[in-house]
């Protein structure tokens, strides 16, 4: 009985022990470390509309993922809602096909709208992102948007800009390969059905110019990056999500915008794109004739701003007089 009540006893200590270890390791680790919420995937963001003469407002917050064994910077993108080019700006010093375990990484989940209409579908290039107001919403109105990734047109077949319509919708479509596309094709195919090696998805919609449409894709890693023909590409989840909103004679507005400003709770936040298609010999100059034409030159930083635009994260940046050093604020931003 004695060896018994020994035996009991030196298990109770090690128990003991082991979970005031535990308790230590846990106290000995920063809260990011200890734990990061799960990452979610953004694609409705709830906006105050802004009255004629107003800013653009920032919307959405920034999250933080800890990367796990296997994953890459694409998984983390389509998991988030993101296109591939988004996340790796964001985190231009990380490898984005073996990223370390544990490393933790900026999920870009706050944007700065397109200085536009904002109404129906609103697609600014250079940031390969899709917005999608509601026809007719009414200045100081809270509406939710919806916000995709998109893939775009590559050097040779750039995605144009300019007003389009929705012309018609069709699922399931079948692929006539125009002759431009034909000749470079490796695997001639004048015809291509429905299916899984439709480049197109299960999902199509025309717009009214040219031979352009907004359609789905059979290669998702494809998206966030220069892979079409001058087509917008989705997701094959977010296409199915369009499709519904999607009606004919509906309005397609494509622009052209590599540097965003916005603002926030007061503040000046400016939004940095690579500019694709090389249509400004000078980001600097185009940051600054922005500024300019929204009347915030005088409230702006010029150090941090020059910052953003060499940094090009697309993340919107603070670039007010006294903002902290940091380019990443990962509170959320209050609507003012």
């Amino acid at each position: 009985m004695v060896a018994m009540r020994s035996v009991m006893g030196r298990v109770a200590l090690g128990l003991c022990l082991l979970a005031m270890h535990a308790c230590a390791s846990r106290r000995s680790l920063p809260p990011a470390e200890q734990l990061l919420p799960p990452l979610e995937r953004v694609t409705e963001l709830p906006v105050r509309v802004p009255a004629p003469g107003d800013q653009p407002p920032v919307v959405g917050e920034l999250q933080r993922y800890r990367i796990v064994p296997k994953d890459t910077l694409l998984d983390v993108a389509r998991n988030a809602g993101l296109g591939f080019r988004e996340v790796k700006d964001a985190n231009r010093s990380v490898d984005e096909w073996i990223p370390p375990a544990g490393l933790e990484v900026v999920v870009p989940t706050r944007w700065i709208l397109p200085r536009t209409h904002q109404r129906g579908i609103v697609v600014n290039v250079p940031e390969m992102r899709m917005y999608v107001f509601p026809p007719r919403p009414k200045p100081g109105a809270a509406i939710t948007v919806r916000t995709w990734a998109v893939a775009i047109g590559d050097d040779e077949s750039p995605t144009p800009v300019g007003p389009f319509t929705i012309t018609s919708k069709d699922k399931n479509p079948t692929w006539y390969v125009p002759d431009s596309i034909y000749r470079k094709m490796e695997r001639k195919r004048r015809v291509v059905p429905p299916g899984p090696d439709n480049p197109m998805g299960a999902y199509r919609i025309r717009l009214s110019r040219g031979l352009y449409s907004i359609h789905g894709s059979d290669t998702p890693w494809a998206i966030g990056r220069q892979t079409t023909h001058g087509c917008l590409r989705l997701y094959p989840e977010d296409i199915d999500d369009l499709y519904e909103l999607a009606r004919p004679s509906m309005g397609v507005e494509m622009v052209y915008e590599p540097v965003k400003v916005g603002t926030a709770g007061g503040r000046v936040f400016v939004e940095v794109h690579e500019d694709v298609y090389k249509k400004f010999p000078s980001l600097d100059r185009e940051a600054a004739r922005v500024l300019r034409a929204a009347g915030l030159t005088a409230h702006v930083d010029r150090d941090k701003l020059r910052e953003a635009v060499r940094e090009r994260t697309g993340v919107p940046v603070d670039v007010s007089p006294g903002a902290p050093p940091s380019s990443y604020q990962l509170t959320a931003v209050s609507e003012p």
